[in-house]
């Protein structure tokens, strides 16, 4: 847990908080990140740095996170005025009284998968069954793990074991498999030597919105100045990403710069998708919905198109 995350989980039980003061005229915004400063968040450094929220009234704020930054938990309590999350997370959080809904994805395809070898030879989900005493390392009971586990019929084949959050283990065993994210451990793995196989989500039938930012339900006045401004801050990022990058590594110091540029190259088909920059599809959700409903994690009827606000997609 980072100094940041700790603190203010600290904030988090001892009430609201607050926000700190805003520049004249413009309205102070926090926003919860749910990592580290990466360049999965490039569109919103870069809307800041490029004073595209100042010109739109806002006085801007990214709060940094770690492992389970508590973001939506933030949001509800008056600590942040924007969580950013995962489509699955804001409909389970939204089930158990969260008033919450988003308003901007920045990863119309989620990141999150699994990374194998390249030399094990493993190329879809259908393979892993099918190596010897097969183990995945992952978040154990997140709605990920249950919905591999019943879409491949893995159970009694395939053991779950925690992970640690690293990538040593797997660097150690040629056999290892383990939940990654295409920003961060298939990178990180190729700059010490390693090349991987990385079976995204979405191949296995898994495709929550990520990196979703949400806002107080029902929005508030600024929600629309924030989501145009967030939108010209990821255009601009995709179109050069130096400057936010740059921030990001000064944020963010154990980041590699050759790790930096793969992350960067890496998650942009992630961040378009097939239905462009920013877009929230109804349709989408109530498919996100159905699976977790599927997987007693939503309960029956819950109208998951009604935790966003439709938008088309743009192009960078």
């Amino acid at each position: 847990m980072t100094p940041l995350l700790a603190l203010l989980l600290v904030a988090c039980a001892s009430g609201p908080s607050p926000a700190p003061d805003a520049a004249p005229g413009r309205t102070p915004v926090r926003v919860a990140l749910n990592w580290v400063p990466e360049p999965e968040f490039g569109g919103f450094y870069e809307a800041l740095l490029s004073g595209a929220y100042a010109a739109r009234g806002l006085d801007v704020t990214l709060l940094p996170g770690g492992p389970g930054a508590p973001t939506l938990e933030l949001l509800e309590s008056g600590k942040a005025e924007v969580a950013l999350t995962a489509a699955d997370d804001l409909l389970v959080k939204r089930a158990r009284g969260v008033r919450a809904i988003g308003v901007f994805p920045s990863f119309q395809d989620s990141p999150t998968g699994l990374m194998a070898h390249a030399s094990s030879g493993i190329t879809r989900f259908e393979d892993i069954a099918a190596r010897p005493a097969p183990r995945v390392a992952l978040e154990i009971g997140a709605p990920f793990a249950s919905f591999l586990w019943a879409r491949f019929g893995w159970e009694g084949k395939v053991a779950q074991v925690p992970t640690s959050g690293g990538i040593g283990a797997f660097l150690a065993d040629p056999a290892a498999i383990q939940q990654a994210y295409i920003t961060a451990e298939p990178c990180v793995a190729r700059s010490r030597g390693v090349e991987t196989t990385f079976l995204p989500a979405a191949a296995a039938g898994w495709n929550p919105y990520a990196a979703l930012a949400a806002v107080p339900d029902p929005p508030p006045p600024w929600a629309d100045a924030f989501v145009a401004a967030t939108l010209d801050g990821w255009r601009a990022y995709l179109r050069s990403p130096d400057r936010a990058n740059a921030e990001i590594a000064r944020l963010n110091p154990d980041l590699p710069a050759g790790v930096m540029g793969c992350v960067t190259e890496a998650q942009r088909p992630y961040v378009l998708g097939k239905d462009g920059l920013g877009a929230l599809a109804p349709a989408r959700m109530a498919e996100i919905g159905a699976a977790l409903q599927a997987q007693g994690l939503l309960p029956a009827g819950t109208d998951a198109a009604a935790a966003i606000v439709p938008r088309a997609g743009v192009q960078p």
